[in-house]
């Protein structure tokens, strides 16, 4: 499954030609279902940067959200 988010990033950031080469790496032969940009691999990443950016002791060396220190604080 992480294959095909790496494949969706791939092709949401315009990398193509990196995306097919992928896709015969792996070789992949079953149909793939994009889900609608950024896709999940970006998605998940922003969120997990965030949340980690804003652990008490990273606060001061990374921007974070205050919904990501509420998080922490919680």
């Amino acid at each position: 499954r992480l294959a095909l988010y790496v494949y969706e990033y791939l092709l949401h950031v315009g990398a193509q030609k990196s995306a097919q080469t992928f896709l015969s790496e792996i070789r992949w032969e079953k149909n793939i279902t994009l889900g609608e940009p950024p896709g999940f691999l970006h998605s998940w990443w922003c969120v997990f940067w965030d949340l980690y950016c804003a652990a008490p002791e990273r606060r001061d060396t990374c921007e974070h959200s205050s919904e990501a220190k509420a998080f922490h604080d919680y």
